[in-house]
């Protein structure tokens, strides 16, 4: 039997497409469903790397989904990164005014309907005024990249563990001979 095909390929694929859902503003979005993009990064490496097994190789195991969650997984996370620190560096911290803007949506809404008093009203506004520059600075930066190290491994793996129960190779049981 053929040895498999090297996992970094498709990986550092599945890492990109991980990376740009994440580092974009707006598609960014798209992980607010349980991670949805990191789920899809993990599942793509998957695909692409079973779609480059032939039938002479050895057989696809659960063991190559968890290697490519999280080569794809750290790679995404790396690339977030620096998605976001080149779009904070060109454009300003646009994620950070997109997200203010609806945070003092939601507030005002929360004071004109009397749920939360007018102090406590003003005194979330001041921590998220405070949590949003905070994420801008180099410190934020690199405790984001910490987190995102964490996080998008374990949901890249859950992404290719997916991925490999729908490409692998269905054992069909054989059929019994009655005597």
């Amino acid at each position: 039997m053929l040895e498999k095909p090297s996992k970094w390929r498709a990986g550092l694929i599945g890492g990109v497409v991980i990376g740009t859902i994440s580092g974009i503003p707006g598609i960014s979005l798209i992980n607010c469903c349980c991670c949805a993009g990191i789920w899809l990064g993990g599942m793509l490496s998957m695909y692409l790397y079973k779609s480059e097994i032939t039938p002479e190789m050895q057989p696809l195991e659960s063991s190559d989904a968890l290697i490519l969650g999280l080569t794809s997984g750290i790679g995404g996370a790396f690339v977030a990164t620096l998605l976001s620190v080149m779009i904070l560096a060109l454009f300003g911290p646009v994620e950070a005014e997109f997200m203010r803007s609806i945070i003092e949506k939601v507030l005002e809404r929360l004071a004109e309907d009397g749920t939360l008093p007018g102090e406590a009203v003003d005194q979330m506004r001041d921590k998220i005024e405070e949590s949003l520059r905070d994420s801008s600075s180099v410190t934020g930066i690199l405790g984001n990249l910490f987190i995102t190290l964490i996080v998008y491994p374990i949901f890249a793996i859950l992404g290719a563990l997916l991925g490999y129960a729908i490409v692998r190779p269905k054992n069909r049981p054989q059929p019994t001979q009655s005597a």
